[in-house]
C-alpha cells in the first residue's frame, strides 16, 4: 500500500491509505471501512492520537468553522457554513461516537434554510467516513440517511503514488420525515489527482492543495452524467474549492487547534 510522506507516519503510527479498487469492501459487510484514529471512537478502538492538524486535509477540530460561496444552477447562489460542534454519541446507534459537524445554507432564492447534521470518523487509513446525515429544511426534518458500511465523506492524507483510487460500495438507508423508508446501493469512485496544487479563493490563495476527483459510477462502472465532483484540499486547512454539480468557494475559515 502507498504510504503517506514522512509527518503523517508520524502522526497515524505507520499506517497508510488503502490501495485500489475494492478495498472498501462488499455492501454490508462492516459498519466501519477501517480504523478510527479518535480516541473513544466506534466501537471503543479510538486508541491512536489524532492525525496533527497541520497536516490532516479534513480538520475535525471542535468549533471549527468553514464559510463558502455556492453557485448552484438549481438552487442559486448563496452561502454555507460548516461547523464542528465536537464528538458525541451517534443517535440510533448505541456505543458509537463520532465527531457531529453542522452544515447550514440559507438559500435564500429558494426562501428557506437548509441544514445538514452529519457524524464523521478519520480512519487511521486516511479516509473520513460518515456514519449519520440528517437533513432539515426550516427546522423540519426531511430525512435521516445512513450506510453500512460508513460511507466515505472525504480523504484526510496524500499518499505517496499518484495517481490513487479508491472503490467505496455502501448500502444507504434513507427515512423520510414521514417514515417512509427507502434503500440504495451506490458505488463511488475517489481519486487523488494532483498535490502541490495552486487555487484561488475568496479566502485567498493556497499554493499547496490536494486536487480529489469523486464519480458517482452505475453497476457497469461508468461513470453517471454530471456526477463528478472535484476537491480542492488543503492540509491544516480542509476543502477550499469544489467544482460538478455546483461550485463552493471557501470565503472564510477558523480552525480550532
Amino acid at each position: 500500500m502507498a504510504a503517506f510522506a514522512a509527518g503523517w507516519l508520524v502522526a497515524c503510527g505507520g499506517n497508510s491509505l488503502p490501495v485500489g479498487d475494492g478495498q472498501g469492501g462488499p455492501p454490508g459487510g462492516g459498519s466501519l471501512p477501517g480504523d478510527p484514529v479518535v480516541p473513544g471512537g466506534p466501537g471503543g478502538q479510538g486508541e491512536d492520537p489524532a492525525p496533527s492538524e497541520l497536516t490532516t486535509l479534513w480538520p475535525l477540530t471542535q468549533g471549527s468553522t468553514w464559510t463558502y460561496d455556492i453557485q448552484d444552477p438549481v438552487h442559486g447562489n448563496f452561502k454555507k457554513v460548516v461547523t464542528v460542534k465536537g464528538a458525541g454519541e451517534v443517535p440510533g446507534q448505541p456505543g458509537v461516537n463520532a465527531v457531529e459537524v453542522h452544515s447550514r445554507q440559507d438559500r435564500v432564492l429558494n426562501g428557506f434554510v437548509y441544514e445538514e447534521v452529519s457524524w464523521q470518523v478519520e480512519l487511521t487509513n486516511g479516509l473520513v467516513v460518515r456514519l449519520r446525515e440528517d437533513d432539515f429544511r426550516d427546522g423540519q426534518q426531511l430525512r435521516s440517511t445512513t450506510w453500512n458500511p460508513a460511507t466515505v465523506k472525504s480523504v484526510a492524507g496524500v499518499p505517496d503514488a499518484l495517481p490513487w483510487t479508491y472503490k467505496s460500495d455502501v448500502l444507504e438507508y434513507i427515512t423520510l420525515g414521514d417514515g417512509t423508508r427507502e434503500q440504495k446501493d451506490p458505488t463511488y469512485i475517489w481519486k487523488v489527482l494532483e498535490t502541490g496544487v495552486t487555487v484561488q479563493t475568496r479566502a485567498g490563495t493556497f499554493t499547496n492543495a490536494v486536487k480529489i476527483q469523486r464519480d458517482k459510477v452505475n453497476n457497469s462502472g461508468e461513470v453517471k452524467q454530471d456526477k463528478t465532483r472535484f476537491y480542492w484540499l488543503v492540509p491544516g486547512i480542509g476543502k477550499v474549492r469544489e467544482e460538478g454539480e455546483r461550485t463552493e468557494d471557501l470565503s472564510a475559515y477558523d480552525i480550532k487547534k
